[in-house]
């Protein structure tokens, strides 16, 4: 009798102290995860802040003359802080380009919901990016001199991944545009990857000559941007459409 009543309290005591050790590991893990994920949100919070800084300081004064040290003022860190983020001015510029594509590619997500039964496929992705450009000017200025291959050879290929990937989203829409046009007999059967990318380099053909050459805007074209894009669209159109 006496072995069996010395036996019940040891069990006893030993299941008890297993979950008093558990729950402090529980609580020590706890902790650490919670400020593991307050660094993490911290860090992004920064970055974030960088980047609204480059695209204020390139917006005011484009990327030739803007300098790390201006952007570290404008987001109140040292500048040595700001190579902990990027590893160069143009990967900076090529992050706020990135930020742009992102909008852009948000503004063509809204085509893939547009109600079935109207015909006029081309047309909306054509003027929903003319009225992209139209909002956000600088933004397309940081475009177009990010897609210079000198610009591009000095960042890293994680960088420019983001925005290749929105580029090709974008594409991916107008791409299916046409093939709904193709479907619903508006449009010849064509190449509908080879039309969306012919398309998309002739708006932005137009619209870098406008933006970068006031000589071929006023004195050689002389016609307003606009025009010359419908004009464009017209005849891109024109070859598109199905004879009857």
């Amino acid at each position: 009798m006496s072995r069996e009543d010395h036996s019940v309290p040891a069990m006893s005591l030993t299941i008890k102290s297993v979950p008093i050790i558990m729950t402090n590991s529980h609580y020590m893990n706890t902790g650490h995860n919670k400020k593991t994920e307050r660094r993490k949100n911290e860090q992004l919070a920064r970055r974030k802040a960088i980047i609204k800084a480059a695209r204020e300081v390139f917006f005011a004064k484009g990327f030739m003359s803007a300098t790390i040290d201006e952007i570290a003022d404008r987001c109140g860190l040292a500048k040595g802080t700001i190579y902990l983020y990027f590893k160069s001015k143009e990967e900076l510029y090529i992050s706020v380009m990135a930020e742009g594509m992102q909008r852009l590619r948000k503004e063509f997500e809204v085509l893939k919901k547009r109600p079935p039964g109207g015909n006029e496929f081309v047309e909306s992705a054509f003027m929903a990016y003319y009225h992209f450009f139209k909002r956000n000017r600088k933004y397309f200025r940081i475009m177009f001199l990010s897609s210079q291959p000198d610009m591009r050879s000095r960042v890293p290929e994680e960088a420019l991944r983001g925005c290749m990937e929105a580029a090709r989203e974008c594409l991916g829409i107008v791409r299916d545009l046409v093939q709904e046009g193709i479907e619903a007999g508006c449009y010849r059967k064509v190449d509908a990857w080879a039309v969306a990318n012919i398309l998309w380099a002739t708006i932005n053909g137009i619209i870098m000559a406008y933006e970068q050459d006031p000589i071929y805007r006023e004195e050689i074209v002389g016609m307003e941007l606009e025009q010359m894009l419908l004009q464009s669209l017209d005849l891109a159109l024109e070859g598109l459409r199905l004879k009857k």
